[in-house]
């Protein structure tokens, strides 16, 4: 990772690309970066992963329905020829296969998210991995942003918030709410019934919502902590998952955390 994608944030971006790529790495150890094609479905602006898989080198291909977030991506990447960035939806997409299809963030956007992954699994390698993160659906994120817009506090982060850290947004559509709340139970279910199987799973941060942004989110150790302390509590304490699945096929699993 380059240093800027080291600095982790209250979401644990740093620590959600170290999983991305460290499992990428397990599964094809001796392929090299550049000959790996990604499709980052939902990229947003490709800002917290796309663009920096691209810098480590793979092949990256991001796409969005948001025709903001992939002029902005586009922008970003101008420098970058491993990175192309399309607006569209995913069933829309030309027969490409690629060895690694990535939904960052994005089932619990969707009204049919079953409908979502089924497409973007067709564009996946016989020999290819899903890489699929999400938030606890009843997790602190959840419960802080609903506390968060009961209360309205808004105004009051707006005036804070001149006072924080800048952080680049993952996405320029701002409109796009949670929709889904997923607990871990119902995933698995989900990706059997898209006959994908985890082999790996991971936590993210432990607390990510918008009051926690606001005020211990400030401080730098803080930041580290939350990133790290979620390895060493039970996964239903974690704001989010990292899950890296293969098509269901009966093979030994590797790294599984149940």
């Amino acid at each position: 990772m380059s240093e800027a994608n080291e600095r982790e944030n209250l979401w644990g971006y740093a620590k959600r690309l170290r999983f991305v790529e460290e499992t990428i790495a397990e599964v094809f150890p001796e392929a090299k970066f550049a000959t790996i094609r990604v499709l980052d479905v939902g990229c947003g602006n490709g800002s917290q992963l796309a663009l920096a898989l691209a810098q480590s080198g793979f092949q990256v291909t991001g796409i969005d329905i948001d025709a903001s977030s992939i002029e902005h991506a586009k922008q970003l990447a101008k420098d970058l020829s491993n990175a192309t960035f399309i607006c569209g939806d995913v069933a829309e997409l030309k027969a490409e296969k690629f060895d690694v299809v990535i939904l960052a963030e994005v089932l619990e956007h969707m009204t049919e998210p079953r409908a979502l992954l089924a497409e973007s699994v067709k564009h996946l390698n016989e020999s290819g991995i899903v890489i699929i993160t999400v938030p606890n659906g009843f997790g602190e994120f959840e419960i802080d942003s609903r506390l968060f817009h009961l209360f309205r506090l808004q105004r009051v982060v707006d005036a804070v918030a001149k006072n924080n850290r800048e952080i680049v947004a993952a996405t320029d559509n701002h409109e796009s709410g949670h929709v889904q709340s997923f607990t871990r139970r119902r995933l698995r279910r989900l990706f059997a019934e898209c006959s994908l199987t985890v082999f790996r799973e991971a936590a993210a941060s432990f607390l990510a919502g918008p009051l926690i942004g606001h005020t211990l989110a400030r401080s730098n150790r803080f930041i580290e902590w939350n990133s790290r302390v979620t390895d060493k509590l039970p996964l239903t304490l974690a704001s989010g998952w990292y899950f890296a699945l293969r098509r269901a096929r009966g093979e030994a699993s590797i790294g599984v955390a149940e």
